[in-house]
């Protein structure tokens, strides 16, 4: 009887040591990852934006040319970045040819005398954004699906600061 009772007793001890290892195993790895969450660290800098006394427009000059003009920017501005991003229709054949692909422009505003106008020079003083790509004096315009999404970034005395909108043109 007794070599029965010390089997019971060996096999019930490995199991309260395996029973103790699992919960402290356990515990280790929900309090790592408790404490991974509570460390995340923002990747990207959180800018003001600018109040709506600023108006933006964009306006279709002709196919694949446009149009976009600040007004009311904040006092002390001294420079204007852009970027559109906008869906196209995907013609490329080495990518399957068909849904949309995303596509876009950057670049700086102007101070006019009124007003700030974005992209490069149009004859006749003005400016204007191509939407899509140029080559010798060839342009091929893009075949936008959906609404331009534009981001300004406004930078002058007072830091910088930040104008999103989507339009439809």
């Amino acid at each position: 009887m007794k070599q029965n009772y010390k089997k019971y007793l060996i096999f019930g001890g490995l199991i309260f040591v395996l029973l103790i290892i699992s919960y402290f195993l356990i515990i280790k790895n929900t309090k790592s990852k408790t404490n991974n969450d509570s460390y995340v660290v923002p990747t990207q800098e959180v800018l003001p934006t600018v109040d709506s006394s600023t108006k933006v427009d964009l306006k279709l000059i002709k196919k694949g040319e446009a149009l976009l003009t600040v007004t009311n920017e904040p006092k002390n501005t001294s420079t204007i970045d852009f970027e559109l991003s906008y869906q196209v229709v995907n013609n490329d054949v080495s990518e399957g040819g068909e849904g949309t692909v995303e596509q876009g422009v950057i670049g700086k505003c102007y101070k006019q005398e009124k007003e700030w106008q974005c992209g490069e020079s149009n004859n006749g003083g003005s400016r204007k954004i191509i939407l899509g790509t140029c080559s010798s004096g060839t342009c091929r315009y893009h075949n936008i699906v959906g609404s331009i999404k534009i981001l300004l970034r406004f930078t002058g005395d007072y830091g910088q600061k930040i104008f999103e909108k989507e339009y439809q043109l």
